[in-house]
């Protein structure tokens, strides 16, 4: 048995006095260890059709996804497990505290003059997301030219969400920090309580444990809020596969030379079923994500390296038996026992 995280106890927190948007559930401010921090509750799925689970994984989601990101070296909000109301919920650092100022993508290419030549929409339509027009607006928003890796941070996410299976990022929820002297700089990447199917029900996830075919369709069921100059939606594992953006390609490298598929199943791992007498996570959620996930590793991610560098050999790991594996099964994501503080991937 691995090592568990703890469920933090927020009941007795005083309230922050701090309000957030957003669409996606119930969110409170709280103070907790002389901190503010926002506390995101599961969504109720009332308004959606079809085998839904009464409320959904997202905080768990928010934490799993946030500590990918941890683990992967790139700089992510500070979240926390607990309970509030009842509720499993995830508390998230609030790293505008004391006195920074959050400002999105959105509002940044909201600035841009129409008169800026190349682009497929109005440049200043804020909530545009033709990538080629995303592309340029970073190279061309005079705030975003002044700070080092907004491309690389960009293409970061493209990735990383493309693996944690984040389909809401989108132009609102990415973005610099301004601090009260009027100087920029990017903010750590926030809001990824939409991945890793965090709307399964116990029962969906039973069939598809009994099924390897639909565990290989929710691995490469991946999209993303992005379009082609003509309005096509964009597959992200097949963009990154394609290998015809650079950019895309240096971040596909990043995540390879860091990602370790032992390491992400002690993550994954140490998430509790229960705790405080609640139920953190259904039956079955590990080994779905982790068979989820290690398809996607080497059926997507892991091929389109090899296809983009045809030269470069990846080490295995040591073999070791899993229980009921995914067709074509590869001794690289083979679990160990220790709980990852980061990735330690197979280099190149």
């Amino acid at each position: 048995m691995g090592i568990m995280i703890d469920i933090q106890d927020f009941e007795s927190c005083e309230t922050s006095g701090q309000f957030y948007g957003g669409n996606a559930g119930r969110k409170i401010g709280l103070v907790w260890r002389a901190g503010d921090w926002l506390v995101k509750f599961p969504g109720t799925t009332r308004n959606l059709q079809g085998s839904v689970p009464s409320y959904t994984t997202a905080p768990v989601s928010e934490w799993l996804g946030s500590h990918v990101y941890a683990a992967l070296g790139v700089p992510v909000h500070e979240t926390v497990l607990g309970i509030r109301d009842g509720r499993i919920v995830c508390a998230c650092r609030d790293f505008t505290f004391p006195d920074s100022r959050l400002v999105n993508f959105h509002d940044l290419k909201n600035s841009l003059s129409d008169d800026e030549p190349g682009f497929t929409e109005d440049a200043s339509t804020g909530s545009g997301v033709v990538l080629a027009d995303v592309r340029s607006a970073i190279h061309r928003i005079p705030v975003l030219r002044s700070i080092d890796g907004v491309s690389d941070r960009f293409w970061d996410m493209f990735v990383v969400d493309a693996f944690i299976r984040n389909i809401d990022r989108n132009n609102t929820n990415w973005g610099v920090l301004r601090n009260p002297r009027g100087e920029f700089s990017l903010a750590p990447v926030y809001d990824n309580g939409n991945s890793f199917n965090n709307k399964r029900t116990d029962s969906g996830i039973e069939r598809r444990l009994a099924n390897p075919d639909l565990i290989r369709q929710d691995a490469l069921d991946v999209r993303s809020c992005y379009v082609t100059d003509r309005g096509k939606p964009i597959a992200p594992l097949k963009y990154l596969a394609s290998g015809q953006d650079e950019e895309c390609t240096k971040a596909l490298d990043r995540f390879m030379e860091r990602y370790d598929p032992r390491s992400f199943h002690d993550l994954l791992g140490s998430i509790p079923s229960m705790s405080h007498g609640l139920t953190v996570v259904p039956d079955g959620f590990h080994e779905y994500h982790r068979r989820v996930c290690d398809y996607r590793y080497e059926h997507a991610f892991m091929e389109a390296w090899r296809d983009l560098h045809p030269t470069v050999g990846v080490p295995s790991s040591p073999e070791a038996s899993v229980p009921e594996p995914l067709p074509d099964p590869d001794p690289s994501v083979l679990p160990s026992s220790s709980v990852p503080t980061c990735f330690d991937g197979p280099g190149m």
